[in-house]
């Protein structure tokens, strides 16, 4: 699962990169219908899905780190860092907003509504859906290839090179 979380990171910088620097250039007056386009946009692709689980994944850490201060509390560090965690559920929607204003910088008004239009429709709501499953797919089956074709170039390589009385 690290391989393909590491492996989607690495898709979605190479295709950020791809986008080249003229998509990034195009700085844009962000106004709040733009961001509330945004918004729509990133909640239709269910984007900030995968960001839900932050918060209790922060409680987590932030009891293991203070149980391992002091062991003998970790009943009153547990429910002190629960509650806490809980007070700060209303700040997940902070998240949301700073992403949608990424997309915003990234993105104009009209291209925004087309993404929620689209990602609101059945093929739409089906790439959001499974998407993530598919890009997993199809990175695994990049890998395979990658291994498959790597070994046959070192095989052959290595053959082309002992023809020419080199041995490796």
């Amino acid at each position: 699962m690290t391989f393909i979380r590491k492996s989607i990171g690495a898709a979605v910088l190479a295709a950020g990169l791809a986008m080249g620097s003229a998509g990034f250039a195009q700085a844009q007056e962000v106004t709040d219908s733009h961001v509330a386009a945004a918004l729509d946009a990133v909640h239709a692709a269910k984007t900030s899905r995968g960001f839900d689980n932050l918060l209790p994944l922060l409680s987590q850490q932030t009891q293991n780190k203070l149980i391992r201060l002091r062991p003998d509390q970790h009943q009153a560090i547990a429910e002190v860092v629960d509650a806490q965690a809980l007070e700060l559920v209303a700040r997940r929607k902070d998240l949301d907003n700073d992403v949608a204003r990424i997309w915003a910088k990234h993105f104009t008004e009209d291209e925004l509504k087309a993404i929620a239009e689209f990602y609101k429709s059945p093929a739409g709501s089906k790439l959001a859906e499974i998407g993530p499953k598919v890009v997993g797919e199809t990175l695994q089956s990049v890998k395979g290839w990658s291994d498959r074709v790597g070994e046959e170039l070192f095989e052959k390589s290595r053959e082309g090179l002992k023809k020419k009385g080199i041995d490796l």
